[in-house]
């Protein structure tokens, strides 16, 4: 993250500054086994899913993992992180609250791209010295390669890797938790967006990589105090991949090649409410949602770092910190989950001077401040100087602390992961291993995600300076189970059909159509839109406009979805539509407004909306649950129903004419039903397992099967009920 130039001194301070950051900022990666670097390996000919790996730049120096250790086999896509974003002549981030408050100069004469004036919102280098000036990675390529031409560095050596593993794709990684603050900056005026997209495509051209990925901590809210952050981030981080897009799909055009783009994103229904998510899943190739860091240093009570599903006895439940809560949250704002790719952290978080508890595995326990203040433990990479992050590498783990030197792993069954507890320290560790890894792919399959994404590829089981650890990695385990680049299958499923083809607006000679976003086992890639027989166009989006039409004349229109292995889905209903009279032009109703709710339970919400005007007349409203259409009505009202308890959907309304034509969406609306009551216990009842009960004024789960009679009471049978 930091321009450490030439001094090793700086360099030490650069990754263990870094080592707490990435702490924070939990970006994703895939860590391996040092066994590809320049070697071919043999990748499957199309991946079933995506398996993205993050490679930090800072990682070369004291953990000294180098691009050459990167098991390149086992990955289907590579995020570099991080680059920069220039403002004022300036990058880095000064914020008080800043892991690393130094600044420095945009304009550099080591980077061609660089060597002038560099505009504000202009992509940089974050670390020009490891990414493109370091001769080590380049042995015998000259130094003014390396020194005036940026040559050389990890850029240098990632090109190497994937001339020897041709399927891999790399995208450079824009941002991170500490250079994240000039994003709302960029984003708020088009002048600026045009530069960083502009940008975005220069730098994939001239270093090599195949994409690029936004990871803005966050927008609305800022992340770090001092971050540039408004309200508008939601809309304007819309426009920014807009824009990006844009600007990707002409060069891709003019170099033949599909250029990718991605974003990072929270794992909470604030980072959904805070960006308008459903159409950032249209923009873009996929989302990488960090599902860890649900817990951490910030707490004093133990808990788990990445949970697949609830645990009942969580005291932060409510909050839906675990990795299933967010992903229904995704879903339920409308994103597909074939554009998800889950969060897999190879790492994990501690604490210490924690009590063991009744259990004696210190799990959701309080932890005391020692006499300086701390309850955090010193991780893998911690330092004097850096002082303790509780971080620990998943290699570290399982060389030094499984099972050993006092410490026991247990598992949490419902929340289908393990941690550690040594009770001569009181100390506390969460993380993942090959058991968790297991049922969280297993998790991604039944889920229809896009894949894998893991932080960071240096974390992994290896030999590293400050661990030994010699059994299997985490990569391998996802590769294997996934069908990675190493063993997958070829890819033969086509996208599903385009459903609901819609009339947006039509004249004269133009007629403009939407659809439903179609799904995929890996992803879909864009739409091939027919008149007739005839390719009319294609595009990324779920909407296109088809142009030179004749006046007063009846067009058949259908669409087909494709992936990026070539297979194409079958045609959706034609949808038949009678251009207008010479001149004129149908447009479709005004957006319906206001859309609120007036009433909710567990399972059913009640909408209202103010109604649509239209120069045909309004015949109806469209109801969407997401992307899914649940019902119509011919009034300003509406009932969802089927709903589960305590859940957050989102909700929109289109309203329709007699011409056929189709609005634009209301505001969307996020309503959380209300939580499920709990019914008090009775005699003569048949009670499955897990099912919830009171009685006197307590909560019982219920643990086999039974019809109760009088005197089996929960507090009196204890092999019936368990006390919550």
């Amino acid at each position: 993250m930091f321009n450490l130039k030439r001094r090793t001194a700086a360099k030490r301070a650069l990754f263990t500054l870094l080592s707490f950051i990435v702490a924070l900022s939990a970006f994703l990666g895939l860590p391996s086994a040092p066994t590809v670097g320049a070697a071919a390996s043999t990748p499957a000919a199309a991946p079933s899913y995506n398996v993205v790996g993050y490679f930090t730049s800072w990682g070369i120096y004291d953990p000294n993992f180098q691009v050459t250790d990167l098991n390149a086999s086992k990955l289907t896509h590579l995020n570099y992180a991080f680059a920069d974003i220039c403002w004022n002549g300036r990058h880095g981030n000064s914020s008080p609250e800043s892991p690393n408050k130094t600044t420095w100069s945009c304009t550099d004469s080591h980077v061609p791209l660089q060597k002038g004036s560099v505009p504000n919102g202009t992509i940089v280098l974050g670390e020009p010295w490891a990414d493109v000036n370091n001769s080590d990675p380049a042995p015998g390529v000259e130094w003014e390669d390396c020194d005036t031409k940026a040559l050389c560095g990890n850029f240098y050596a990632l090109k190497k890797l994937k001339a020897a593993n041709p399927h891999l794709k790399t995208l450079i990684s824009v941002g991170g938790w500490t250079w994240s603050n000039r994003f709302s900056d960029v984003a708020a005026d088009a002048a600026t967006r045009a530069v960083f997209a502009k940008s975005a495509v220069t730098f994939l051209r001239t270093y090599g990589f195949d994409g690029v990925d936004l990871d803005w901590e966050y927008p609305v809210e800022g992340g770090l105090g001092g971050n540039s952050a408004r309200p508008a981030d939601k809309q304007n981080y819309t426009l920014l991949l807009q824009e990006i897009r844009k600007e990707l799909n002409a060069a891709g055009a003019a170099d033949g090649k599909t250029y990718l783009l991605t974003i990072a994103s929270g794992a909470s229904q604030k980072f959904v409410t805070n960006t308008e998510i459903d159409k950032i899943a249209q923009i873009v190739d996929w989302i990488n949602i960090m599902t860890y860091d649900f817990h951490g240093d910030w707490e004093k009570r133990t808990n788990n770092n990445a949970p697949l599903y609830a645990d009942t006895r969580d005291p932060d439940l409510d909050k839906k910190f675990y990795t299933d809560g967010a992903i229904q949250i995704y879903k339920n704002a409308g994103v597909p989950g074939n554009k998800l790719t889950l969060g897999l952290p190879f790492y994990g978080r501690g604490w210490t001077n924690c009590a063991p508890g009744a259990a004696g595995d210190g799990l959701y326990q309080e932890c005391t401040p020692d006499w300086n203040g701390n309850y955090v433990p010193r991780g893998t990479w911690d330092t004097f100087e850096t002082g303790n992050s509780g971080f620990f590498d998943y290699g570290d783990l399982g060389g030094n602390y499984v099972n050993k030197n006092g410490y026991t792993r247990y598992w949490n069954d419902q929340a289908k992961v393990p941690y550690l507890y040594n009770p001569t320290t009181k100390t506390f560790i969460s993380y993942d291993d090959e058991q968790s890894i297991k049922f969280k792919t297993d998790y991604i399959k039944s889920q229809g995600l896009a894949g894998a994404m893991v932080w960071d590829t240096s974390s992994d089981c290896r030999k590293s300076p400050k661990y030994t650890c010699t059994g299997a990695t985490l990569l391998e385990k996802i590769a294997s189970e996934l069908g990675g680049t190493g063993g997958g299958t070829p890819d033969t499923t086509a996208p599903s059909v385009p459903a609901n083809v819609q009339l947006v607006s039509k004249t004269d000679k133009t007629v403009s159509l939407r659809w439903d976003a179609s799904t995929d086992n890996v992803g879909v890639v864009g739409y091939d839109v027919y008149q007739g027989a005839a390719l009319a166009g294609t595009t990324a989006q779920t909407t296109f406009t088809i142009s030179g039409l004749t006046p007063e004349t009846t067009y058949s229109f259908t669409v087909k979805a494709k992936d990026a292995a070539g297979n194409i889905s079958a045609a959706g209903s034609a949808l038949q539509v009678t251009t207008s009279k010479t001149g004129s032009e149908q447009l479709p109703p005004t957006a319906p407004a206001n859309l609120t709710t007036t009433a909710k339970t567990d399972t059913t919400v009640d909408l209202k909306w103010d109604a649509s005007t239209d120069n045909i007349g309004v015949v109806g409203y469209d109801i969407y649950q997401g992307t899914t259409k649940v019902g119509s009505a011919s009034t300003l009202t509406y009932k969802v129903t089927g709903l589960t308890a305590n859940t957050a959907y989102t909700f929109t309304v289109k309203a329709r004419n007699a011409a056929g034509l189709i609005s634009a969406p209301s505001n969307a609306l996020t309503v959380t039903t209300n939580a499920a009551s709990i019914a008090e216990w009775k005699a003569n009842v048949a009670y499955k397992v897990n099912d919830l009960v009171t009685y006197a004024g307590k909560t019982y789960k219920c643990k086999q099967a039974h019809t109760s009679l009088p005197g089996w009471e929960p507090a009196n049978v204890a092999a019936l009920w368990a006390l919550q």
